[in-house]
């Protein structure tokens, strides 16, 4: 037997009438047994779960259900004495119920008091409600009647609405079937004469002008009326021996049922598609109303008696089909294709019996929903198999009946859930006086809507997706009373859990819904954010008085509000208060709104002094997430700067520095952040100095920069005198690192004395900082010299020497000393040799270093030959520095006087191979002399061939080339003037321009002839240039004097001898008192206003050249004046 949940029972409250209980039951005992009929691929076994996930909020109004605590159990076989007995047995965990069931209000309350339902069916607009005294009558789903008109004068039994709602069609036992418009005032009405049971609208009755309907009654025709072109007409579509029951039209399919079973037509194609016989062993076709639902256009429920039964529609593979019969089952008929679409044929897809009779059928998601009734003598005599059937008689003699229940099957043929309904008169009723009617829902539920920050949910239209209209509704009918029954919603389940303190589930449910995931997600509507957020904040009291208030902070930072209104805003400081006053800020720190809306300064001052004491990690990340306009920085500086000088935890320590550099940062305040980012190593932090040019920040943390550097090389925990023995290698990198070249690179931003002054109690840095500077400049630590000695002596001894050579900035003194006291000697020496106290230095050499080579080579530095003579003198009984002179003396001594001075009968070892190499030293200096006096000659040689064809080669001039000295063409030759002459620097001039007196006396020539034996160029020009009367026998004499007045000319260029003047007295003019200066300008002055200032000729025929000032333009150009040979 399968099994059966647990039942609860639940009541429907009616504050004007007594209603009753509804009664969920669930693993009950009820005897369901499964037949499959058909092929194995057609059965359906798939075992689905309730859904078990709804609750109310709010308390349900008069006419709403509400659940008892009191329980039923094992309502079968056994009666009810029997459960109630039971129930003291044994209690089961209460669980939620799927449906929500609700009495329906309105003014249906006065409709029954007068009359009695007969019949029901439900549109997706409205209800039509048809009663014993012949009324059809439109209410809505509230139960507020909207149209009622009187259309048969006994009872109506069955209605039916078309497609469109436009058409309301109903049958009574007077024999009538009346078709009543709804809009217009269309009415037709059709007399059959004998009781119509049942009757069904085209479902496009109002679109068609065929008009048609079927009916059927105790006649036992099915007959459909319609409209045609040659006026009404009634088929008989079939004849049975017994009434027909109820018919259902779907599509182009209608079923009905009657004695013969159920049979199934197909208007499309006119024809029959099969005959769904009644299962073997159930009652009599009259005694209980067939019950027939249309899952979809495809799948027909069957519910008869105590049988439940699926068929589904298939197309026939192959136009002719032998008929098959299964279990005595005709499952599918041959018929011919008389009209259009697919040949069906119709299959049992399930069949499975109960222990209750079936009054209504339906399917709720996966699920069956069966109104049974539970007459159990009716049902135990069917189950038994007897042969006695009751009497008519019997079954309509009032009894003790049970109440009717709705019960929830699954497709595994396993009950679910099971729900007692005390309908007003249940004892009196019989399964044909109830009815259950199906309206699908007809709005979709709306997209999810997420706040951006949190799961919970937002309305965006205010409206209630929990109207009736909205959700499928089943609607259970008896004679007097009419209940709606809806699945329950994410509202009702909501509530459900509240009232049982399940909040964490209730969250948990609307949060999920809200993501469009889980069985309430269409539901999602129905709580609002205000309901979400009140269900939240009660489970965060509840937290909190249990003492979880990390669970409370959760439950906080999901369902309070993150809007920037005052409402809000009070929500969250309340919260923080309440957690303050339990001593947990600390749980609720991380989750405070601080973009989205913002609090009072005051609460997150309070927030970050609460963590400054008790959680400085939390309190390090709040102040760098939380925005500093939030709080006051200068006063959360002021206690994080008290705090820091009580931690005594490194890591407390770090986490405060770290802060205080973030909210100087924040306060514009470089100078205070920075002496906290170089203590924490902050990486990059250099680069920020010098993107942002922050040197006046930095000028008074020398020290900090310095310790920077060692952190980035590595050597925080090595001394520095440990890191300078590993080798110059690492001193070079220091000196190279980011912190001391930012201080070297701008000592205009951060003077080399301030950070002298900070380094001085860490004489190991101040060695790097001075060094590095050095390095750069060595002039930039002349103020430091005398100290920089001292740093050397004490951390590189090696590199004293170098600095003593480099720099000139040190005392001898102070440098002496201070080597003196280390013993230092060859720094000793080298300080001696500046101070000019050779002889001295010498001997340190000899005595304490006995170094003959570094002795020898002192002495070269020196260049000194007393030193040379003392270290003969001194290197004369010692045979070392014997052999020492001999092999390095070179040229500076001399080997004779060497060996002269050797005492005789001293032993030199080695005198032997000394005095060879000097020989062989000799020698090979003769060699080299001659060898490089051969290479001279050849030299010399080919150098004056060349020079020689350099001489004998012409002079290109080119055509319009001046003369330097009166800016003449060659070509116009000045008067007095017979050629040109031209010098190897390239300057060409007139003869007679170059043997003027002024041009003369530049390139200090001789003019006189007392100087030389030979005619002077003047004459000698003169006697050429005016004494052409005899040409012949001048003509050898003129040549020889042109020659003589070359060579005695030699290649002294006007121009280049008056440049080189220049240039020597301006080398000069740097070494003359201001005196000089001014005579020696004083006299070029005068040498150039002499040839200016000259306004007459001198004539002198003998030694001078005439100058008159009555000549023309181009003679007073002859002799320009002496500033034009300045370059």
């Amino acid at each position: 037997m399968p099994k059966k949940p647990a039942k609860n029972k639940q009541a429907i409250a009616d504050g004007t009438s007594d209603f009753g209980g509804v009664e969920s039951r669930e693993n009950d005992n009820v005897n369901v047994t499964g037949v499959s009929v058909g092929p194995p691929s057609s059965r359906t076994t798939t075992a689905t779960t309730p859904g078990s996930h709804s609750s109310p909020i709010n308390t349900a109004d008069s006419d709403e259900q509400h659940f008892d605590n009191e329980p039923k159990h094992n309502i079968g076989n056994n009666g009810y004495n029997e459960a109630k007995e039971s129930d003291e047995e044994y209690e089961e965990d209460e669980e939620e119920p799927a449906l929500r069931y609700k009495r329906l209000g309105g003014n249906v309350h006065s409709l029954f008091e007068k009359d009695t339902a007969s019949t029901l069916i439900a549109s997706d607009r409205f209800l039509v409600l048809g009663t014993h005294w012949g009324n059809v009558i439109i209410i809505d789903f509230e139960g507020n009647e909207v149209k009622k008109w009187r259309a048969h004068s006994t009872t109506v039994n069955s209605v039916s609405v078309d497609i469109d709602n436009e058409y309301v069609a109903s049958a009574g036992d007077d024999g009538r079937v009346v078709v009543h418009a709804l809009y217009t005032d269309d009415i037709v009405i059709v007399d059959y004469s004998r009781p119509v049971k049942a009757v069904a609208l085209d479902p496009y009755y109002s679109r068609k002008a065929s008009r048609r309907f079927v009916s059927g009654g105790t006649s036992g025709q099915l007959i459909m009326y319609e409209k045609k072109w040659f006026g009404k007409s009634d088929t008989i579509m079939f004849t049975s021996t017994g009434p027909i029951q109820t018919v259902q039209w779907q599509g182009n399919l209608i079923a009905w049922a009657c004695d013969e079973g159920v049979q199934i037509y197909n208007t499309a194609q006119g024809a029959r598609i099969s005959q769904i016989a009644r299962p073997e062993g159930s009652p009599r076709a009259d005694l209980y109303t067939c019950r027939l639902y249309w899952r979809d256009a495809r799948t027909l429920v069957i519910g008869w008696a105590n049988f439940v039964q699926i068929v589904t529609l298939k197309e026939r593979i192959h136009q002719q089909e032998q008929s098959q019969q299964q279990g005595g089952v005709v499952t599918g008929l041959p018929f011919t294709d008389h009209g259009s679409g697919p040949m069906l044929y119709a299959e049992i897809s399930v069949l499975f019996r109960t222990d209750f009779i079936v009054s209504g059928l339906a399917i709720f998601r996966d699920h069956f929903l069966v109104l049974s009734y539970g007459d159990h003598e009716a049902v135990q005599s069917m189950v038994s198999g007897s042969d006695e059937i009751p009497s008519e008689s019997q079954q309509h003699r009032a009894r003790d009946a049970l109440p009717p229940e709705l019960r929830m099957i699954n497709w595994n043929i396993e009950e679910i859930s099971s729900d007692v309904l005390s309908l007003e008169g249940f004892p009196l009723l019989q399964p044909n006086d109830y009815g259950l009617a199906y309206c699908a829902s007809r709005v979709q539920p709306p997209p999810p809507v997420i706040s951006p920050k949190t799961d919970s949910p937002s309305q965006t239209n205010g409206k209630d997706a929990s109207t009736p209209q909205e959700a499928d509704t089943w609607f259970i009918l008896s004679p007097k009373q009419l209940v709606s029954v809806r699945p329950r919603g994410l509202k009702d389940h909501i509530q459900w859990l509240t009232e049982r303190d399940n909040y964490q589930q209730a969250l948990a449910d609307i949060e999920e819904a809200y993501k469009n995931s889980g069985p309430w997600a269409a539901y999602r509507d129905q709580i609002k954010e205000a309901d979400y957020q009140s269900i939240g904040q009660a489970y965060a009291h509840i937290l909190m008085d249990e003492g979880r208030t990390k669970e409370a902070a959760q439950v906080c930072t999901r369902v309070l509000p993150r809007t920037d209104t005052p409402e809000s805003i009070n929500a969250w400081e309340n919260w923080i208060f309440a957690f303050a006053e339990a001593n947990s800020l600390n749980e609720i720190a991380p989750h405070i709104p601080t973009t989205s809306l913002h609090l009072s300064n005051t609460v997150y001052e309070m927030v970050l002094a609460f963590l400054l004491t008790t959680n400085i990690a939390e309190f390090k990340i709040l102040v760098f997430t939380w925005p500093s306009t939030l709080f006051n920085a200068y006063s959360v500086v002021l206690a994080v700067e008290d705090q820091l000088d009580k931690a005594s935890d490194q890591k407390d320590q770090l986490a405060l520095k770290e802060s205080l550099a973030f909210l100087y940062d924040k306060l514009n305040q470089p100078s205070k952040s920075l002496k906290y980012h170089l203590e924490l190593f902050a990486l990059g932090i250099l680069d920020r100095v010098l993107r942002e040019n922050l040197f006046d920040a930095i000028r008074d943390k020398a020290e900090l920069v310095l310790c920077y550097d060692d952190h980035t090389l590595g050597l925080d925990g090595l001394d520095l005198d440990e890191s300078l023995q590993s080798g110059a290698v690492l001193l070079k990198r220091r000196c190279e690192a980011k912190g001391v070249l930012l201080l070297t690179d701008n000592t205009d931003a951060i003077p080399c004395a301030s950070v002298v002054k900070q380094l001085v109690k860490r004489p190991e840095h101040l060695h790097i900082y001075l060094h590095a500077l050095l390095t750069k400049d060595p002039h930039l630590g002349a103020p430091f010299a005398d100290l920089q000695v001292e740093l050397y002596a004490e951390y590189n001894p090696e590199r004293l020497l170098n600095f003593l050579r480099i720099s000139t900035y040190y005392t001898f003194d102070k440098a002496l000393e201070i080597c003196e006291e280390r013993g230092l000697v060859p720094e000793m020496v080298f300080i001696l040799g500046r101070m000019g106290d050779n002889h001295r230095a010498l001997m340190l050499i000899i005595d304490q270093l006995r170094d003959v080579p570094r002795a020898i080579e002192f002495a070269k530095e020196q260049n000194d030959p007393e030193l040379w003579n003392d270290l003969v003198m001194y290197s004369r009984d010692k045979p070392e520095f014997i052999i020492g002179l001999l092999e390095l003396g070179g040229t500076h001594t001399n080997p004779t006087k060497v060996i002269r001075n050797i005492p005789s009968g001293l032993s030199v070892p080695g005198i032997r191979r000394a005095l060879t190499n000097v020989l062989h030293d000799y020698h090979l200096q003769v060699e080299l002399c001659t060898d490089c006096k051969h290479i001279l000659d050849s030299d010399c040689e080919i150098l004056s061939d060349g020079l020689h064809r350099l001489q004998h080669k012409g002079i290109d001039v080119e055509s319009g080339q001046l003369c330097l000295i009166c800016q003449m063409p060659l070509e116009e030759m000045p008067k007095g003037s017979r050629s040109a002459l031209a010098f190897w620097c390239g300057h060409i001039f007139h003869d007679k321009c170059v043997l003027h007196p002024d041009v003369l006396r530049k390139t200090q020539l001789e003019t006189s002839s007392s100087s030389s034996p030979t005619l002077s160029l003047i004459q000698r020009n003169q006697r050429l240039i005016h004494s052409p009367k005899d040409q012949r026998r001048m003509l050898t004499q003129a040549k020889l004097d042109r020659t003589m007045m070359v060579k005695q000319y030699a290649p002294a260029c006007p121009v280049c001898a008056e440049y080189d003047q220049k240039k020597m007295r301006e080398q000069a003019h740097s070494g003359w008192s201001s005196r000089e200066r001014r005579d020696n300008d004083a006299h070029d002055n005068e040498d150039a206003a002499g040839y200016e200032g000259k306004e007459e000729g001198v004539t002198d025929n003998s030694d001078s050249i005439h100058v008159s000032s009555s000549t023309d333009r181009a003679e007073k150009a002859d002799l320009p004046p002496m500033q034009m040979l300045k370059i």
